[in-house]
């Protein structure tokens, strides 16, 4: 499994030692790192695109992270220091639905964003370890979907088709989106 791991520039005097431990917990689960905290973030890039960007080190760096991303199988941020660029990246991994834990000191940021691919966790040194263990086994499940057969009468298809139309997916992300809302609804 390859995973992405990522924290805030602008929380490193504050944040390191954290960041740090959650980068030495995902070293334990043998997973293949990359990403900011990692340093190998850049080794990633094509040359063409390296050469393309060499005059502009801030878009070489925007574009080895999004491409990081895209490899990924799942993506970690630490987000204990809030950061844009941060909830960016978080966003084009959830646009690639890439499942993405957010760690946090200070924080359960998972209620903020309701979104089947978004976990999140108030994290310490005491319960990092279980944190990630979960999140990664979550992510292993969701690269595993499931086929599932189901009749509807002409109507309910009919209906279907212009439902996820209007809401501009398939008739089966309509259909997973109906039961995680129905989920949450219920849970709550």
């Amino acid at each position: 499994m390859i995973v992405f791991y990522t924290a805030s520039y602008f929380g490193k005097k504050k944040y390191q030692k954290d960041y740090d431990l959650v980068l030495n917990t995902l070293k334990q689960f043998g997973v293949q790192l990359i990403g900011t905290e990692v340093g190998n973030y850049k080794d990633f890039v094509d040359e063409a695109t390296r050469e393309r960007l060499k005059a502009k080190p801030k878009l070489l760096h925007y574009e080895a992270i999004r491409q990081g991303i895209h490899m990924a199988d799942a993506v970690v941020l630490e987000v204990s220091n809030e950061d844009f660029q941060i909830g960016h990246e978080a966003s084009l991994a959830i646009a690639e639905k890439k499942p993405v834990l957010c760690l946090s000191v200070n924080e359960d940021v998972s209620f903020r964003v309701i979104n089947d691919y978004l976990f999140g966790a108030k994290y310490n040194q005491r319960n990092v370890k279980s944190v990630v263990q979960d999140f990664l086994a979550k992510a292993r499940r969701m690269s595993l979907s499931q086929r599932f057969n189901l009749f509807l009468y002409p109507h309910q298809i009919d209906y279907l088709k212009k439902a996820s139309k209007r809401a501009g997916m398939n008739m089966s992300e309509y259909i997973r989106r109906l039961i995680s809302l129905d989920r949450r609804g219920r849970e709550n």
